[in-house]
């Protein structure tokens, strides 16, 4: 697998600002067997600019968005292999070379990994790591972290009647890796933090972008009708046999963890905000922290991510009370 050429492709769109790490993650991967794409979709930055100062190809198109974006640069792309990069995001070094190696099944048509989630507004930075469990049906059902940087296989992408769906304002990486589920291609996750998700202000994870997900979930949810159905018979499963499950085996962690869930949620629910800033802190380390704990149990057996998670938890916890020491004085 280590001689196949692999594209890159990177769509942006008046990010020049953060393009020259996107760029140069991908120029340091240990594959080295890679074409590296830029496709501008009209942006009036310093775009340009940036992409000539590497030896990578440019391709300028008029605004017409990211899934048009996507659909060029994958259409001008020589790889047996691809993946879409944001131009805010960035990849480790060894991102292609451990992906790639899960391609020797020839019927998986798409390998995910586990991403930093990296906020510099709030110096936030944890894992979110795939599940364990993961199928066509626990994708369905809910999926967890970036799920749109993903190697797929040139083969599969070229099996559906059409690329990414223009029609999509956000989620189209998350239709299309359904649409390849659907045709029947399996799915591959290594789990490993092999990708750093930038979270700012134009985020899809951003709270302030939740009118265009949602815009696209009723989208999603009207061509795959069974989805609703996956995600109840999930969530009944979390609340029953999975809540089981997790006491059965790892029964410390999960009462600690039911402990930290309540004891923040009282911090949170208890205090009255004065300054609105530190409430918009505090709330996005709230929501790490009930993530965290999540992960700290399903992960508890992993040496390296258990001490990893433990750390965040003590580091986020810390910083919460801090916060809502300071906003009471």
């Amino acid at each position: 697998m280590d001689d196949y050429l692999v594209s890159i492709i990177i769509a942006s769109y008046n990010y020049g600002h953060y393009l020259t790490e996107a760029i140069e993650s991908t120029l340091n991967q240990t594959h080295q067997n890679i074409e590296v794409i830029v496709v501008d979709d009209g942006s009036t930055d310093n775009t340009k600019n940036v992409v000539n100062q590497y030896p990578i190809r440019y391709i300028f198109q008029g605004h017409q968005g990211v899934s048009v974006a996507k659909n060029n640069g994958i259409k001008q792309s020589k790889g047996k292999f691809f993946v879409c990069l944001d131009a805010d995001d960035k990849f480790a070094p060894e991102y292609i070379s451990k992906t790639i190696k899960l391609m020797k099944n020839p019927k998986v048509g798409f390998v995910r990994t586990g991403s930093i989630m990296w906020n510099k507004d709030f110096k936030i930075e944890n894992i979110w790591m795939p599940r364990k469990i993961f199928s066509k049906y626990s994708l369905f059902a809910g999926w967890f972290g970036a799920l749109g940087t993903v190697l797929t296989r040139r083969a599969a992408f070229d099996s559906l009647d059409y690329g990414f769906d223009t029609n999509l304002r956000a989620l189209e990486d998350l239709d299309l890796c359904f649409r390849l589920l659907v045709k029947g291609w399996k799915t591959e996750a290594v789990f490993e933090p092999l990708h750093w998700y930038r979270i700012h202000k134009n985020s899809l994870i951003n709270p302030k972008m939740i009118g265009e997900k949602e815009h696209d979930i009723r989208i999603i949810n009207r061509e795959y009708w069974f989805r609703e159905l996956y995600r109840k018979i999930y969530a009944l499963y979390k609340s029953t046999f999975g809540r089981a499950a997790l006491l059965m085996t790892h029964p410390v962690e999960y009462v600690k963890g039911v402990r930290r869930k309540t004891r923040v949620n009282i911090w949170v629910r208890s205090h009255n905000w004065i300054d609105p800033q530190k409430h918009e802190e505090a709330v996005e380390l709230f929501k790490e922290i009930l993530i965290t704990t999540d992960m700290l149990i399903e992960w508890s057996q992993n040496k390296h991510l258990n001490n990893y998670y433990v750390k965040q938890l003590e580091n986020f916890e810390s910083r919460l009370q801090s916060i809502m020491r300071s906003d009471v004085h």
